[in-house]
């Protein structure tokens, strides 16, 4: 009578839980340790089948107490533990489901001392406890004109928090939801170039359990959209533009596209579901051209606009004041994530590019493994530093340097990203495969790369061809990277629908692994 008592509270799932529980008394008289794990296993199918009632908890409660014979056997596990590290970082993180599935798997799994799997499963009861205590009753409701929704790779934060400050310095108010990419990190802190524009007024976050209604919705990773938010916001856009920052394959050579990063179609269905129909947009020329030869039966059915989204870089903001003083030697600088896609994948081709002999000193930023790999370590000409986690540290790199050298992997398109906008921006002369000329134009210098050292040494010697090369770089820049070129291309103002002149909103979405 009582069990139906406690049934008629509340709904199906949970009643359907309890009969779980039920099954597993028999159980529970054979065994403590037994008993332990089913308890246990009642709280996961009690959070799976109905996440948020107390009542769930109180039911794990009194299972606990009721059979201490365990818990001699437990012993406590703190944050480091992997095990909880991860179910946590999910929990937090926007994703209830996944922690759950992962909750499950510990549990199952054999190898785990018993104490252990019992100690996750009360930690996580422990946090269902705080969540409920602390959740709000109702959803923060929020009504702004454009919605960014950001994220990837360190390098799309830097992209996302241009197109922020664009925002804020056209009069738009900005908020921030942090989006993991959930395979990398499904709870990492906001990317600092982007927190250092949140102020509270302009530039807001927003919870993932608000409502927010938009006239436009801006996915700037498609990436992270491969495992969407399972606790997520409430966005109602007029209009959604997904950006595809990088190709779905890291690798296109003449067998077709190899090693598959996202799906096109699986982004698109996650997209639809959440924010609606959508208009893709390829991140810059080369993305656009791989796009449209390789994916062109994927985007059959969508829309994919003409002209791609497109950088914005700010001259004003990254020029240096003069360049390195000239002391004889050429110093050649690199700027990347330390992935194998980024260098030339054959060794000869490699140090053609990144000489290893006087007069050129290499310098990088942002680690050098892969080539160290390549190579058998680094050769003595060459210097790592590491990344700087803010715009100041890369100027301080760049003013460090004579030229920036991009080559990358042969079948890798779009691999060279954001780093020689920045180097141009600061007057440093870019130095390119010729396959990028689509994507950068005048503002770089391109040849082979048997070529590059001859051209890094005239560059370096000639004042007269490097400052001719600078004013090129920034004219393009100015012209085809500029926050008014993005308002230009992309009529924001318009697809808002707020007349021009007026105080207008906006909400930036960041997702970040």
């Amino acid at each position: 009578m009582k069990a139906a008592a406690i049934a008629r509270r509340v709904d199906r799932r949970t009643a359907v839980a309890f009969a779980a529980a039920a099954a597993t008394l028999p159980l529970l008289m054979l065994d403590p340790l037994y008993a332990a794990l089913a308890a246990g296993l009642v709280l996961i199918v009690l959070i799976g089948l109905n996440w948020g009632t107390v009542l769930r908890i109180r039911l794990l409660r009194r299972d606990i107490a009721a059979k201490r014979t365990a818990a001699e056997r437990v012993r406590p596990l703190d944050d480091a533990d992997p095990r909880l590290r991860r179910i946590f970082e999910a929990l937090n993180g926007g994703f209830p489901q996944s922690a759950i599935r992962e909750v499950r798997a510990v549990a199952r799994n054999t190898r785990i001392p018993i104490g252990d799997r019992y100690a996750v499963l009360q930690a996580v009861a422990a946090w269902q406890t705080e969540h409920e205590r602390t959740r709000r009753s109702e959803p923060e409701r929020s009504a702004f004109d454009v919605v960014f929704i950001v994220g990837g790779e360190p390098g799309g934060a830097a992209a996302s928090a241009a197109q922020i400050a664009v925002c804020r310095d056209l009069g738009l108010s900005v908020g921030v939801l942090h989006h993991p990419v959930y395979r990398a990190h499904p709870n990492p802190p906001l990317p600092r170039r982007i927190q250092a524009l949140v102020d509270g007024g302009s530039v807001r976050r927003i919870g993932l359990d608000d409502e927010v209604e938009c006239a436009l919705a801006v996915v700037r990773s498609p990436l992270a959209l491969m495992h969407p938010l399972e606790r997520r916001p409430r966005i109602a856009a007029g209009r959604t533009a997904v950006v595809a920052d990088r190709t779905p394959f890291k690798r296109y050579g003449e067998t077709g596209p190899r090693d598959q990063v996202w799906s096109v179609e699986a982004v698109a269905r996650h997209v639809t579901d959440w924010l609606g129909e959508h208009t893709w947009y390829a991140g810059g020329p080369l993305v656009q051209a791989v796009l449209r030869e390789h994916h062109a039966e994927a985007f059959a059915d969508l829309d994919l606009a003409a002209e791609p989204w497109g950088e914005v870089v700010e001259v004003d903001q990254w020029r240096l004041d003069g360049r390195r003083v000239p002391d004889g030697s050429v110093r050649i600088g690199r700027a990347a994530a330390d992935h194998g896609l980024k260098w030339p994948e054959e060794r000869e081709v490699l140090l053609e590019c990144y000489p290893d002999r006087e007069p050129f000193e290499i310098h990088v930023l942002g680690g050098a493994e892969a080539p160290a790999r390549l190579l058998g370590g680094l050769p003595e000409n060459w210097a790592v530093h590491m990344p700087a986690p803010d715009m100041l540290g890369t100027r301080e790199f760049l003013a460090a340097i004579d030229v920036m050298v991009c080559f990358t992997e042969a079948d890798a398109m779009g691999a060279c990203d954001r780093a020689p906008l920045e180097a141009m921006a600061a007057g440093v002369p870019v130095i390119m495969d010729r396959r990028f000329a689509p994507a950068f134009g005048p503002a770089a210098v391109y040849c082979e790369p048997g070529e590059v050292a001859a051209v890094a040494e005239r560059l370096a010697g000639d004042a007269a061809a490097y400052a001719a090369q600078q004013a090129v770089a920034w004219a393009h820049l100015a012209d085809r990277f500029s926050a008014k070129a993005l308002m230009d291309r992309l009529p924001l103002a318009a697809a808002a629908g707020v007349p021009s002149g007026e105080r207008r909103q906006a909400i930036v979405i960041e997702f970040q692994p």
